[in-house]
Parts: C-alpha cells; sequence; structure tokens
C-alpha cells in the first residue's frame, strides 16, 4: 500500500502509517473512518455492503499522520464482485501498521462466527491491533456491553479494546490517542491538507450510489452499480454524465420510480453533496441502464475501480 512519500523516513520525529478497519459488513467502518478523518470520504448506509473497495481518509495531527483504510465487510464471496472484495480485506490486512478490528455491541451478547473469522484473519497478521466494540449508543446500558467484551479478549492478542460509538463519536479520540502510539517512524504520505486519495469520479460515483441504497428497498442495491461517463466544466455549472446500472429490466423500473420520482429524488439528494465536494454548481444527468451480470464481469468491475 504506497502513497507519494514526502521526505525521508521519521523525518522531524513524524510517526506514520496505515490502519485498516476491519470487520463484518454494517458495524459501522465507514461512519468510523468519516469521524476519525473529520470529515466524509466513506460513504454510509444501513445497507450492508455498502463499502465496495477500499477508501482511504487522511488524518494529520501533532507529530503524525494516519491513513485510514476503510474496508469492504469481510464475508464469503458468492461472486466475481464480492471475490474482489474479500481480496481487498486482506490484501489491506496484509500492508497495513496497525489494525482496527470492530464489532456490533448492538447485535448480539457475544461474539458470532462471523466476527470469530474476521478476528482470525487479524491474529494471522501479527500486527499492533485493536478491538473496538462500536454501537454502543445502542444499547439501554453500556454495561451491556460486558460479556462481549469478555468474549473479544479471547480471540487476539489485542493492543487494547475499545467501547465505541463512531455515530457519536464516544471514545473517538482516546482510540486515535491509541493509534498514534502504535504507528511506526515514518514519512508523509499525502500533502497535509489531503482527505483522501480517492480518485475524484469515483466519489462521484459513491455520492450517487449512497442515494440510491438509502432511497431502495430488497435486493435492488445490491444490484445497482454507479459510473461516471463524463465530468464537463462549464464557466458556471459543472455537467456530470452518470448511469446507474441494474442486472434486470424490473430493477431498471424499481429505480426509475412511478413517472421518475425515485430516480429525480436519487438525484437531488446526490447533486447536493457533490456541489459541497466540487464547489460549484451541477447539473447532474442521470440514466438508468441495464448490465445483466456486471457483478461477474471483471472488465466492468475494473471501469468501477474494483
Amino acid at each position: 500500500m504506497s502513497g507519494a512519500r514526502l521526505g525521508d523516513a521519521g523525518e522531524n520525529g513524524l510517526r506514520s502509517g496505515f490502519i485498516a478497519v476491519v470487520g463484518r459488513p454494517n458495524v459501522g467502518k465507514s461512519t468510523l473512518v468519516n469521524r476519525l478523518v473529520g470529515t466524509k470520504v466513506s460513504i454510509t448506509s444501513p445497507r450492508p455492503q455498502t463499502t465496495r473497495g477500499p477508501i482511504r481518509g487522511v488524518r494529520n495531527g501533532p507529530g503524525y499522520q494516519a491513513v485510514f483504510v476503510d474496508t469492504p465487510g469481510s464475508q464469503k464471496p458468492r461472486d466475481t464482485l464480492r471475490a474482489r472484495m474479500q481480496q481487498q480485506v486482506l490484501d489491506s490486512l496484509s500492508e497495513s501498521d496497525v489494525i482496527l478490528f470492530l464489532l456490533d455491541a448492538s447485535q448480539a451478547a457475544e461474539v458470532g462466527r462471523g466476527d470469530r473469522y474476521v478476528a482470525q484473519l487479524v491474529a494471522k497478521t501479527e500486527t499492533p491491533s485493536i478491538a473496538c466494540v462500536n454501537k454502543v449508543d445502542l444499547l439501554s446500558r453500556q454495561d451491556d456491553a460486558l460479556p462481549i467484551i469478555e468474549s473479544v479478549r479471547g480471540l487476539a492478542d489485542w493492543t487494547d479494546v475499545f467501547l465505541l460509538s463512531a455515530t457519536d463519536g464516544l471514545n473517538v479520540e482516546p482510540l486515535m490517542d491509541a493509534v498514534a502510539e502504535l504507528l511506526p517512524p515514518g514519512p508523509r504520505f499525502f500533502p497535509e491538507g489531503a482527505v483522501s486519495d480517492y480518485p475524484e469520479t469515483l466519489i462521484l460515483g459513491e455520492y450517487i450510489r449512497e442515494k440510491a441504497l438509502n432511497a431502495l428497498r430488497e435486493e435492488v442495491p445490491h444490484a445497482i452499480a454507479v459510473s461516471i461517463e463524463e465530468v464537463e466544466r462549464k464557466k458556471n455549472v459543472t455537467v456530470v454524465y452518470a448511469a446507474i446500472h441494474v442486472e434486470r429490466s424490473t430493477q431498471r423500473m424499481i429505480v426509475l420510480g412511478k413517472n421518475g420520482k425515485t430516480i429525480k429524488h436519487i438525484g437531488t439528494q446526490a447533486r447536493r453533496d457533490v456541489e459541497r465536494l466540487l464547489g460549484t454548481r451541477i447539473y447532474l444527468d442521470l440514466k438508468v441502464r441495464v448490465t445483466p451480470g456486471w457483478r461477474s464481469d471483471p472488465r466492468f468491475l475494473e471501469r468501477l475501480g474494483l
């Protein structure tokens, strides 16, 4: 995992490194990365499998540069897309300097099979790792998390175990302090003002996909991909030509909605985020296309940066 190295390793006593944020789908990895970075670099949704590729968010602090890698939810591969997502998790684990392993405190009183599988992957790396029991804000009492904490402690040789609420920010700054202590001496990988190295077109596509995920129901969100065809910058407006891809014509009708109501809502919501990102007025030209079997098409996945 590499960035644009600036200066010599350990220059001026700087600590730097990559922190892989891993866990099952929908445990709050993207929300935590956004909270740690201090701005939105990863899209979020109540849908599992929202994150499909590793997204890097950068935080500069006193004496350190931390590069957080938001990874897809670890799961059993069922198609080419999920196989690539799982390989990205493994690559991020092997290339990281620190690992944050997230669990959802609100889902169970003890660690489940899926969490144990991810913990085993983490343990095999022998990389300094912190277990984070997230979503404690959803518990009636923080003491309700004690059984899962005890269960977590036996899974690996954790540097520490934290109770967190990525949504509310509970214990996020103490976690950041613990991460900074674990970073090795190293260079500044990214310019000090950078918050992400994700290409602009992929960020635009992710913003649109986020709004589609939040607007749709059932299995349709998992069959959706977004491609940016062109970004045309004019004097007073930026025109973004984008396509939402689905696998079947029935899904296309759902995304369009009655009289185009759903696609119009998605476009309106996405345009607001895109305008904040680009700092200009946006005209979003959004279409829906049927692309059968795109999740198993390597060439199409490469177009999406997956």
